[in-house]
């Protein structure tokens, strides 16, 4: 079964992430600003979205988005050795979304 992972941006989108293994996440905190995760009993948290300003706030329920989006791609990695990844973006209509890539689809060598 393959890994699934939800890409954390950075200030610079093009040029900076994190990676956080799906698995790990055993905590949410979510606001209209942000969604972060962390492990219980752990000490640092992880912005996994933020918005990216007033007129691109998060929607109320994004954390559990999130959720749904992550039991598909469990779903979907069940039968694969392909690793996944889960992004939140904008999507055409400017509305805020989680999608599932494989890493081939993200890396560009």
């Amino acid at each position: 079964m393959a890994d699934i992972w939800v890409l954390s941006w950075g200030q610079d989108r093009g040029r900076s992430g994190q990676l956080v293994r799906a698995g790990a996440i055993t905590h949410l905190l979510a606001s209209e600003e942000r969604v972060s995760a962390s492990r219980v009993e752990s000490d640092e948290v992880v912005r996994l979205v933020g918005s990216t300003g007033p007129g691109a706030l998060l929607p109320e329920d994004f954390h559990l988005a999130l959720l749904v989006k992550l039991g598909q791609a469990r779903k979907q990695a069940r039968d694969s050795d392909k690793d996944l990844v889960l992004v939140a973006d904008l999507d055409d209509d400017s509305e805020w979304d989680w999608s599932v890539f494989t890493v081939s689809e993200l890396w560009k060598s």
